[in-house]
């Protein structure tokens, strides 16, 4: 096999597993991405690792199975793939698909543990300690006041991972109330959700809210 192909073969066989990873860990959990650098090597830490460990299982069942490469088979290189190329062909499929699904699982089960709240947050900044939930906590109640002096008030539901403040947009969610300039009461919205360009956000009041219980029980 050339070595150009060896290392698209290797590309994809890390690539995959780790990309469908990050997927299924994000769809729950919205995180702030600490950078391309970092996200790509954890996109290919995990996938290879996985893809590994399912290849040494593969190999290590295709000393029972007929029809699968065996580890002997795979070391001896060129001769073991002339005489056995459909072996090393379904194990190959074999390894591919099985790692797929083993870090599609563990993103599943690490987005679903990391995002229990739907209120999402941008860790090693200060958005993260007050906005996320604490222990025992619901979605905390806020208030947004806006540059031009709106105050609009509402359930934590999400904010964006953006990096700079200036485009990191927040969500709330109902029950939502809002007070425009010059009005002395705010006044019910029947939206279910509201967002928040991060541009115009001047200031956030954030408030804990127990599980069960209303601000300051």
């Amino acid at each position: 096999m050339p070595s150009s192909l060896a290392g698209l073969a290797a590309l994809l066989y890390a690539a995959v597993p780790g990309y469908l990873y990050l997927v299924r860990y994000e769809r729950h959990s919205l995180r702030e991405r600490p950078g391309a650098a970092r996200e790509i090597a954890e996109l290919f830490t995990v996938g290879t690792f996985t893809t590994l460990a399912t290849a040494a299982g593969v190999l290590a069942l295709g000393e029972h199975v007929p029809g699968l490469a065996t580890l002997d088979g795979a070391l001896s290189a060129a001769a073991y793939a002339r005489s056995h190329a459909w072996h090393l062909v379904r194990s190959g499929v074999l390894v591919l698909v099985l790692s797929t699904l083993v870090c599609v699982v563990l993103g599943e089960l690490r987005g679903r543990r990391s995002g229990a709240s739907s209120w999402s947050t941008a860790p090693g900044t200060v958005w993260a300690e007050l906005l996320k939930p604490g222990r025992g906590e619901a979605d905390p109640a806020v208030q947004v006041l806006m540059d031009d002096g709106t105050l609009v008030c509402g359930s934590g539901h999400m904010v964006s991972d953006e990096r700079d403040t200036y485009y990191r947009d927040v969500a709330l969610h109902h029950p939502i109330s809002i007070r425009s300039p010059g009005e002395d009461r705010p006044r019910p919205s029947e939206a279910d959700y509201v967002v928040i360009p991060g541009a115009h956000i001047r200031l956030i009041e954030v408030t804990a809210v127990p599980v069960n219980g209303v601000p300051g029980d």
